[in-house]
């Protein structure tokens, strides 16, 4: 079979994913098994020491065509094919010692994106810093031999003209099965059979399309030549933020090729035991709020200048698969009910956040629990719901309260996409149905064990 890799550090693996309804059986025993295999990995890893300093960073890269004559940029469809390109040239050209840099290639959500890491991680060395930039220039120098005349790879976060008229090549029709989109097509989806799935299975989760709305830039011309149906407020939710604005002041998107169709640079850090890990998650996630604004890149979308210039607030509305009674409304979604039983918390447990969003809790145990300045407590000060039922699993399996909260924090969302050929599998060798509710959990900083 073959296995890639996809955003968040999971796996791609070949196989037959289940639409939602066929899923829904099967959520309550992927959650408790994912689980148990959770601590089944806790419990043999915990006492490793010494493991070395190794880190690696991804690069997403999107591809354009540009057509110089009549001025126009879109999207070039054509991921797979230059993946598969850059993949053969490196299985041809590249060398296998690992004596010099090279270059490993991986598949993402959109079909016109394509991500590259290097094939070996970085060290703790100052000779490894220096093998950054040499890296990322190898990356680039590739991926330009893999494209037309025509073609360009910038590393920029979002196509600004993304739902706008005519932005693909080829053309492409609005809409599909699998988005039921207003302004995009499926055709922006990889054609992986586990992205379609996943965009469906989070629109018949939510009970509707994903709603992704971003204040509009205002100034003395936003108005003229716009014709705008709706009247009215509107309150925008992004990071535990508040903000009402005008409808007719807001760009609307509805796909979520809008929020994974953008593309960032990750980090990805071995520590050297599972003490020093959760130490640099709290303090990574500290930083996080300081980076993204340090790096704000995207303030056009869908054609129209945002009045924000991160991507987080569309990123995180983009795969919000939250149930109305989730979001805290008061009525069940018509194409939920008689659903909702199999999911977690009956999908009526209130959740604050997508599960798209920042960090909700602090994970280091210092000292083992032992030390008597700690502040946890003091700082895990915002609202974290947890799956009750896992964890009081997690404690009687070992796992420390710090950590098992995280765990079951996590555990409030449900599976979504699950192969039929890897329900029934053994707890103590496979970590896929953990890693199915870990991979899904997209906050500012992953804590991978």
């Amino acid at each position: 079979q073959h296995v890639g890799r996809l955003r968040g550090g999971g796996l791609l693996v070949v196989g037959t994913p289940l639409d939602w309804p066929d899923s829904l059986p099967h959520l309550g025993y992927v959650r408790e098994h994912g689980v148990m295999q959770f601590i089944h990995q806790y419990n043999e890893h915990k006492a490793r020491e010494c493991d070395k300093l190794l880190w690696g960073e991804e690069l997403e890269y999107p591809i354009l065509k540009v057509d110089r004559e009549k001025k126009t940029v879109k999207l070039s469809l054509r991921g797979a094919e230059v993946l598969e390109c850059l993949r053969g040239k490196e299985e041809a050209h590249g060398r296998s010692d690992n004596r010099k840099e090279a270059c490993a290639w991986h598949p993402e959500y959109g079909s016109w994106m394509v991500e590259g890491t290097p094939r070996m991680p970085f060290g703790g060395f100052v000779r490894d810093l220096r093998r950054v930039e040499l890296s990322m220039r190898l990356r680039r120098k590739r991926i330009l031999s893999a494209l037309k005349k025509d073609e360009i790879a910038p590393t920029v976060t979002a196509f600004p003209l993304m739902g706008t008229d005519d932005f693909t090549d080829p053309p492409s029709e609005v809409g599909g099965p699998a988005s039921e989109s207003s302004y995009c097509s499926d055709a922006l989806i990889n054609p992986h059979p586990r992205f379609g799935t996943l965009t469906a299975n989070i629109r018949k989760r939510r009970g509707e399309k994903v709603n992704i709305k971003v204040p509009l830039f205002i100034d003395e011309n936003t108005n003229k030549g716009r014709v705008e149906d709706e009247e009215g407020q509107e309150v925008l939710r992004a990071s535990g933020l508040d903000w009402h604005a005008p409808r007719k002041e807001m760009i609307h998107m509805d796909a979520m090729c809008f929020g994974m169709g953008m593309c960032c640079l990750q980090v990805t850090f071995q520590c050297r035991d599972i003490f020093e890990s959760r130490h640099l998650y709290d303090q990574l996630a500290v930083l996080t709020p300081i980076m993204l604004s340090l790096s704000a890149a995207t303030p056009i979308l869908k054609g129209h200048l945002a009045d924000t210039d991160v991507r987080w607030a569309t990123i995180a509305a983009s795969v919000d698969d939250r149930t109305m009674q989730e979001r805290g409304l008061d009525v069940c979604s018509v194409a939920n009910r008689g659903h909702t039983q199999w999911m977690a918390g009956g999908g009526s447990r209130p959740l604050p956040k997508s599960r798209y969003e920042s960090i909700s809790c602090y994970i280091c145990n210092c000292k083992q629990g032992q030390d008597p300045t700690s502040s946890l407590d003091r700082y895990n000060d915002v609202h974290c719901p947890i799956d009750e039922q896992s964890y009081a699993t997690l404690r009687a399996g070992g796992v420390d309260e710090p950590l098992a909260r995280h765990i079951a924090h996590l555990f409030v969302r449900d599976p979504l996409v699950i192969f039929s050929e890897r329900i029934h599998i053994p707890d103590t060798t496979s970590t896929d149905h953990f890693e199915n509710i870990q991979s899904t959990n997209w906050q500012t900083v992953r804590w991978k064990p």
